[in-house]
């Protein structure tokens, strides 16, 4: 017993070791009285000391120094001056794994070089915020993601972007996706951890077969890439669970729900398709139970899981004349239309704008495959040759199947996405 208190006692005196818990709360030893040996306080826990989450941290890379705190409340937050941030644009996006697309290549060295300068950067912090939540509206196919941020605006931030999710376990097991918000790093040598200049206030590195995410300096106020980003992220583990990461938009009129999939310049331009839908966020999980958010609601007592489809709509911009206003589509069509993704300008496979970890063509036959089996209705909607705000009205047909009949229309000026365009040569065909 009083080997173990000079253990003790040592270790208090002692430097913090590369991941210990007990740093933590660094056993406090106390002199009990002359000639007797240190008594030690032990457990010291308290608001940003938690033994099982700072173990839990250790396990993902940082050894908190000072104090981690986890999931503090919105009020709790504001008090520590903790805004959200005004949003920013055109940060870079890195990404490595088995699949990646749509974003800068980085190698296995450059990321693991950049997750130790990022980890030390977030270990050596006087106090970190942690946030747990989830991809996915919906238990049964989310994703559980844990952010650990420098910066209490960041966590504020990511309490409006993921879905809440059970606090009382904090062990990593829990939360497989991790990302690290270290808003305080620069890298001092770009070159070294696979970036460029331009990047140095603010960068986005995904390692999908680590299932890691880097936010680094003011990456973290880009809100539409981060969610991009997220995605991303998360899909493999989405359509691992028998669901599909979908970049699509859920429209529910009278009880029917319509899963949307539109070019965003289509949906900038159509007001009354955005007040529409259960969110303006971009993505949706499809399974055999329903349609889920992709990310949380700003409506209290929102809907988590929404019923199986009426219809799918598949919004294209052909300004050719080949294409009509509305059409049925068999199952295997919508799969094609899928894949190819066409805007009016190119091609986007799986309407995805952004980073993507899923091969779009495996993701087609699951889609083609969850058409077939749940027996929802599929169209390509036209909307080079509607008028603006019109094209709510066209999803809205399809619920009934009373499909409004042609009117002829050429190609609209103003629709759409601002000016018929004729497809650059990608290397793939349009759209028949």
């Amino acid at each position: 017993m009083q080997r173990l208190a000079r253990l003790s006692t040592r270790h208090a005196h002692a430097s913090a070791p590369a991941c210990s818990a007990a740093q933590v709360a660094t056993d406090k030893a106390t002199d009990s009285g002359a000639g007797q040996p240190p008594q030690i306080v032990f457990p010291r826990e308290g608001p940003g000391v938690n033994y099982a989450l700072n173990w839990a941290l250790c396990a993902k890379g940082v050894a908190p120094k000072g104090e981690a705190y986890r999931n503090l409340r919105e009020s709790e937050l504001k008090k520590l001056n903790a805004a959200i941030p005004a949003p920013s644009k055109a940060t870079s996006v890195y990404a490595r794994g088995s699949y990646s697309a749509g974003a800068t290549d980085i190698s296995k060295a450059h990321f693991n070089r950049l997750y130790k300068e990022v980890t030390a950067s977030l270990t050596s912090a006087q106090k970190l915020y942690v946030h747990d939540g989830a991809i996915g509206s919906s238990p049964l196919s989310d994703a559980k993601v844990r952010t650990i941020s420098d910066n209490p605006s960041s966590a504020l931030l990511f309490r409006s972007i993921l879905e809440p999710a059970p606090t009382r376990q904090v062990s990593q097991q829990e939360f497989p996706f991790t990302v690290y918000i270290a808003s305080s790093y620069s890298p001092s040598d770009v070159a070294s951890v696979g970036l460029t200049d331009k990047d140095k206030k603010a960068f986005v590195v995904i390692d999908y077969d680590r299932s890691a995410m880097i936010l680094g300096g003011s990456a973290f106020t880009d809100v539409e890439t981060v969610k991009k980003a997220l995605a991303a992220l998360t899909a493999p583990s989405v359509l691992s669970r028998d669901a599909l990461p979908l970049s699509a938009r859920v429209v529910v009129q009278g009880g029917a729900t319509v899963v949307v999939f539109a070019p965003e310049t289509v949906i900038q331009k159509n007001g009354g398709l955005l007040k529409a839908a259960i969110s303006p966020d971009l993505g949706v999980i499809w399974s055999k139970e329903g349609v889920a958010r992709l990310f949380a609601s700003k409506e209290a007592g929102a809907t988590n899981l929404y019923k199986t489809p009426s219809s799918v709509v598949l919004v294209t911009a052909d300004s050719s004349g080949a294409v009509p206003e509305i059409s049925k589509v068999t199952p295997e069509k919508a799969g094609a239309l899928f894949v190819a993704g066409y805007n009016g300008e190119d091609f986007q496979p799986g309407y995805q704008a952004g980073p993507g970890s899923v091969d779009p063509v495996e993701l087609a036959k699951k889609f083609t495959a969850l058409l077939e089996s749940t027996n929802v209705p599929a169209f390509l909607v036209n909307a080079s040759v509607l008028q603006e705000n019109d094209l709510l009205e066209y999803i809205e047909s399809t619920v009934t199947e009373k499909l409004p009949k042609s009117k002829g229309k050429k190609p609209s000026e103003t629709a759409g996405t601002g000016q018929p365009k004729t497809a650059r040569n990608s290397g793939s065909k349009k759209p028949e």
